[in-house]
Formats: structure tokens, C-alpha cells, sequence
């Protein structure tokens, strides 16, 4: 466990540097900024995996990180004493480091409210050319190269097996869209079988997947992080053992062997190539504009 949380303020040190100015060799190519929702678990190791494969595609970029959640930032600050930058932030620092361009990829999955911020806040800096990478679901593509992504962490037997992917949920009608769009794809590549999407707050319910996996002939549950960070969400909402966690609600109607995937999407190879793809859209657009 030391070991775990002595790693854990290691990456929070990595992924939260000091922003010196740069040479003007290393300005010239356009500067890449991840911006995450944000976690102060020991789960911020998915943003260290994932930094390093944006490393290994686009070498010679400066890559700076950013978060949209608030809540997590002020949480950071008042337990490990660390300032996470807000976007805004992050292209301040980077425009007086001497960078004149920027591509902005969201590792959000759906556009929701925090990609609105994202949006809003890439017009804040005057004089920074600014590039935006989607958010992982935002076309039919994007969800076809997820599904066949996530088969592989699915059972052979889809039976006496369910699986469920657990997302975050999300109030705006393009979020919300986009999971109830991922979740009827489900239902056309498994129509007979126990595959399904909930969320966390909103639409797809949990209540819906559950209801379906108790009338099932499955004998054992696999729910699958459909989230950047298996963090908090996963330990507690859906693992935990209050009585209104999801694995104690299916454990009342019958003993499921009951198991959660323990890694996010961001360790997902297939997942992080669709990113990546969306990052490279952003890098040639700021590119042209130079």
C-alpha cells in the first residue's frame, strides 16, 4: 500500500510540472494538452500510461496535462497540497513558455457539459492558435472502433455470463445521446445475449441493466469501467458494500459471482488509438494554420 500512494504522488509530480520557458526549436512544432476530468485516486497512474503513448506517436511535441473537474482540483490542493491547472491555465502557461499553437485533446468519452468547457476555454487565450481533439464518442466510427475495442474484455459465454459497462452518464442531450447511441449498439451486436451499458447519473439507468440482468440466465456479473479512470465510481458506486451499491442490489435477488474490471479506458490499446486519431485530427489542423 506505501508503495501504491509513494507511485501515486510520483505521477501527480510528473503530470503537474513546473512550466519553464522553452527554445524556440521545441515552440516551433504546436504544443499538446490532455485534458482529463480529473482524480484523487492512485488511479491517476491511467493518465501516466496514457501520456506516455501520446509520447511515443508524437515525439518532439510538448505535452502538458489539464482538468476540468473543480471538485477534484480543490480535493488535490487540500489533501496533497499539489495545484491542478484548469485548461485556461495550461494555455496561459504555454503561450508565455513561447508557444504560438496548441492542439487540445479531450479524454472525456461523451461531449457533455465538460467538453463545453473545453470549447470555451480554448478561445480564452488571445493570440494562441488553438486545435480541439473530440471527446471519444462523437461519430457511428468512433463508437464501432470502441465496441470492437472492449470485445476482447468480454466472457465466451454471454449466457450464464452479463456484462455491464459502467459509464459516468452526463445531463447534456449530446452526452446523454451518445451513451443512449453506444447502448443500442450493444443491443444490435448482442440481441439475445447479456451485454449493457449503464450510467452512473442519467440515461442509460442502472436500474434498466440491472433489472434485465435479474431476469437473465446469468450466473455471474463482469461490469466493465466505460470510464477514462476507474477511480471512486468503480471502488464505491459500484463495488462498494453499502446497500446502495450496484453489486449489493444484484446480490439481494441471487448470489452472482460478481467481479469489476479494475482499469479504466485509458489502458485500453484499441481505445487509446481512437484518441490518438482524434489528437492527430487537432495537430494537422494547427498545423495548416500557421
Amino acid at each position: 500500500m506505501m508503495r501504491l500512494f509513494l507511485r501515486f504522488w510520483l505521477l501527480l509530480f510528473v503530470l503537474v510540472p513546473a512550466m519553464p520557458a522553452v527554445s524556440a526549436a521545441a515552440a516551433a512544432k504546436p504544443a499538446i494538452v490532455l485534458v482529463a476530468f480529473g482524480t484523487s485516486t492512485p488511479a491517476v497512474a491511467t493518465y501516466d500510461y496514457f501520456d506516455k503513448k501520446v509520447k511515443e506517436r508524437f515525439p518532439g511535441h510538448e505535452v502538458r496535462w489539464a482538468f476540468t473537474s473543480q471538485k477534484v482540483r480543490a480535493k488535490v490542493k487540500k489533501e496533497q497540497g499539489r495545484d491542478l491547472k484548469d485548461l485556461a491555465q495550461t494555455l496561459q502557461g504555454l503561450k508565455a513558455a513561447g508557444f504560438a499553437r496548441v492542439a487540445v485533446q479531450s479524454l472525456h468519452v461523451v461531449p457533455g457539459e465538460e467538453w463545453e468547457e473545453v470549447v470555451r476555454e480554448s478561445k480564452s487565450v488571445p493570440g494562441l492558435q488553438v486545435a480541439l481533439g473530440p471527446p471519444l464518442l462523437t461519430s457511428p466510427e468512433d463508437r464501432q472502433r470502441v465496441l470492437k475495442a472492449l470485445e476482447p474484455n468480454f466472457p465466451q459465454d454471454l449466457k450464464q455470463n452479463a456484462v455491464v459497462l459502467v459509464g459516468h452518464g452526463s445531463p447534456h442531450p449530446k452526452g446523454e445521446g451518445e451513451y443512449l447511441a453506444f447502448g443500442e449498439l450493444l443491443r444490435q451486436r448482442f440481441p439475445q445475449q447479456q451485454v449493457y451499458l449503464a450510467v452512473v447519473a442519467g440515461k442509460p439507468t442502472r436500474e434498466e441493466a440491472l433489472s434485465r440482468v435479474k431476469v437473465s440466465s446469468a450466473q455471474a456479473v463482469l461490469f466493465i469501467p466505460f470510464l477514462f479512470v476507474a477511480g471512486e465510481h468503480m471502488a464505491k458506486d459500484i463495488m462498494g458494500d453499502e446497500p446502495e451499491s450496484w453489486k449489493s442490489e444484484l446480490l439481494k435477488h441471487k448470489a452472482y459471482k460478481i467481479q469489476a474490471g479494475d482499469r479504466g479506458l485509458g489502458y485500453q490499446e484499441g481505445i487509446i488509438q481512437v484518441y490518438l486519431d482524434h489528437l492527430a485530427g487537432a495537430l494537422k489542423k494547427v498545423s495548416r494554420e500557421q
